[in-house]
């Protein structure tokens, strides 16, 4: 039966064995010393030079195989007597090598990263490490964003002066802000990178527990480290201008399975709110369209033209032009949806 016990259960087992065979040994029955009340094993009446090679072989179990160690515990289980060295020598062993694999095997299991049922890997290296394979299959899904106790805070409040895609290559929002001003956490989750890469200059990368990722790059500095849980609003790093920047800003992402969200579509930057605490994931060629749940959208009509929808919703052309990423000049086309709230 023994022999079927993983190391660390029948190490645990030998000394709760040894104890009570300790004790039938024999016990001083002298009044103990300080040293001896310290101790939480009685002390067995064992002559000490029959134990010497017991003690010494013993104490050459930090070298041996496991099942050398596994051969040693079922033999000393066979002694009728238990001498207090060799019991120390067990403690002393259990604590410094056998109780750390413990440690671990629970520390990795907290550890555990976020969202795995999305995700194949935990990549502390590439900020973007995620293969087309990831969501090519994927048709619409339901992304909760937010939680009761589970906020959004904005990671910095600022003028935006670059948006999501602003006619060039650009997978975030820039927000201004001055060197050393305090950057947060957008949501709850765990810091996935943290490092100097590239154009992004110093940046974090974190992992919430739906799924999403967001980024915040050009840091002056870096507050957090590698598999750090951070609560919305925790500070994750100090603004700045690093990599490639002209200019002191935080440059902001929010990727799902790697792919590039607007934010815009999700957060409302007037009152540096959530539009909705759920927002509808549908992918297109190159990422996904995120639609707030309960959102309301205009389709066009045969000769409607911006400043007759702006009338019949009672909204501002820029606000219509914000919400749906368009300029007052943008050509629209019969069927083509806007959002109007």
């Amino acid at each position: 039966m023994m022999e079927k016990m993983s190391h660390i259960s029948r190490v645990t087992m030998l000394i709760l064995v040894l104890s009570p065979l300790a004790g039938m040994a024999g016990i001083d029955a002298d009044v103990k010393s300080d040293n001896d009340k310290a101790d939480s094993l009685v002390k067995p009446m064992v002559p000490k030079d029959s134990l010497v090679g017991e003690i010494r072989a013993f104490q050459s179990m930090d070298f041996m195989t496991k099942a050398e160690v596994y051969g040693m515990i079922d033999s000393l289980l066979d002694l009728d007597e238990i001498p207090k060295e060799l019991i120390r020598e067990i403690q002393l062993v259990v604590s410094s090598k056998y109780a750390k694999i413990t440690e671990v095997e629970i520390a990795a299991k907290e550890q555990a990263y976020p969202a795995s049922q999305y995700y194949g890997k935990w990549d502390t290296y590439n900020t973007h490490p995620y293969p087309e394979s990831l969501s090519k299959n994927d048709t619409s899904l339901e992304l909760v964003l937010s939680r009761p106790g589970e906020a959004y805070i904005p990671p910095v409040i600022g003028l935006i002066t670059s948006n999501f895609g602003d006619g060039r290559n650009h997978s975030g929002m820039d927000i201004d802000l001055q060197v050393l001003d305090t950057v947060v956490s957008a949501f709850d989750g765990v810091v996935r990178i943290a490092r100097t890469h590239g154009g992004y200059g110093r940046v974090v990368v974190v992992r919430h527990y739906n799924g999403l990722e967001t980024l915040y790059a050009h840091l002056h500095r870096i507050k957090v480290r590698t598999g750090q849980k951070v609560k919305a609003g925790e500070l994750v790093g100090l603004g700045g201008s690093s990599g490639h920047s002209s200019g002191s800003h935080l440059h902001f992402e929010a990727r799902f399975k790697g792919k590039p969200l607007n934010p815009r579509h999700f957060i409302d930057y007037r009152n540096n709110v959530l539009v909705n605490d759920t927002v509808i994931l549908n992918r297109t060629r190159w990422s996904y369209s995120v639609v707030p749940k309960g959102l309301k959208y205009h389709r066009v009509a045969k000769g409607e033209f911006l400043y007759l929808i702006s009338k019949q919703y009672g909204i501002s052309i820029s606000r219509l032009c914000e919400l749906n990423g368009i300029t007052r000049n943008s050509i629209l086309h019969v069927g083509q949806k806007l959002r109007i709230s």
